[in-house]
Formats: structure tokens, sequence, C-alpha cells
């Protein structure tokens, strides 16, 4: 038994299955349709897809070279950096050992194990000069040939004077 709320075919009519005739029938088939691409167009869609294919694997290279460089420099810094770290180590200790070779008891021992002493006021002798003496140093090899330079240009001034 059927209930009546579901029994669809008691709503459909004869004309029902009519129209549906009738609208299957007014559908056909048309030749033609869309036309099909020209020669032109199919090469320019081609070349179209081998510009983007070219084109990412371009920008995909140019990722990859860029990528690569970046972790070589970045290799390169920590190189440096840790080359760094060491000689400012080095420096530390040979600036350390340098302090206390150079401290001032170190150079006392030094000196005392060398026989050196402190001086001593009875040591330091005074000299005395007349108001007309003058004390004068030989002349430096540098002096000695600027004069010898601008002595030989005077004279050379002389003679082209006439």
């Amino acid at each position: 038994m059927q209930q009546a709320a579901y029994d669809f075919a008691r709503f459909e009519t004869a004309n029902a299955a009519q129209k549906q005739k009738e609208k299957a029938a007014k559908l056909h088939a048309v030749q033609g349709g869309k036309k099909a691409p020209s020669r032109w167009h199919e090469v320019w869609l081609n070349l179209q897809a081998v510009v983007a294919v070219t084109l990412f694997l371009a920008l995909a290279v140019g990722l990859l070279q860029s990528k690569v460089t970046i972790t070589e420099l970045t290799t390169e810094i920590q190189r440096t950096q840790t080359q760094l770290t060491t000689e400012q180590s080095t420096y530390n200790y040979l600036s350390s050992a340098l302090n206390g070779k150079t401290s001032m008891a170190n150079v006392e021992e030094v000196a005392n194990r060398l026989g050196l002493m402190k001086l001593d006021d009875s040591q330091i002798t005074y000299v005395r000069l007349d108001e007309s003496s003058v004390i004068t140093r030989a002349p430096s090899d540098v002096e000695k040939w600027t004069e010898f330079l601008y002595s030989g240009v005077l004279s050379l001034i002389e003679k082209l004077d006439f």
C-alpha cells in the first residue's frame, strides 16, 4: 500500500508526458559552433606558453642562485667572525703578557739582575757655561745633503745670471 503523499504519479498528467516530448523535439544540433583556431593563433598560444615556462624557470634559477649566494656569504661571515674572535683572544693574551713584562716590579727585577741601580742625587753633575760659550752639534747626513744641494743651486743661478 502506497501513501498518497509520496505517490508522484497521481500528480502527473498525460499532458506532462507530451510536453516533455515537445521539449525534446525543440532541441536540435547545429553544425559549426565555435570556430577552430587558426594556425597563427595556435602558434601565438604556443609562443605564450613557451615564454611563460621560460620566465618561470628563469625566476626559479634566479631564486636558487640568490639562496646559494646568501648561504656562501653567511658561511664566509661566520668564518671571518671566528677568525676575529681568535685574533682578539690572541691580542688580549699578548697585551696581558706585555703588561706583565713591562710592569714596574718586573723592570726593577731585571735591572737588579743586570747590576743597575736607581739614580742617586750624588750622580747628577751640572755644567755651567759662560755667556759666550755655545754648544753646537754635528750636522746630520740629511742636513749635509740639503746644504750641498742648496749651495749647488745657488752657484748654478749665479752662473746663469751673467
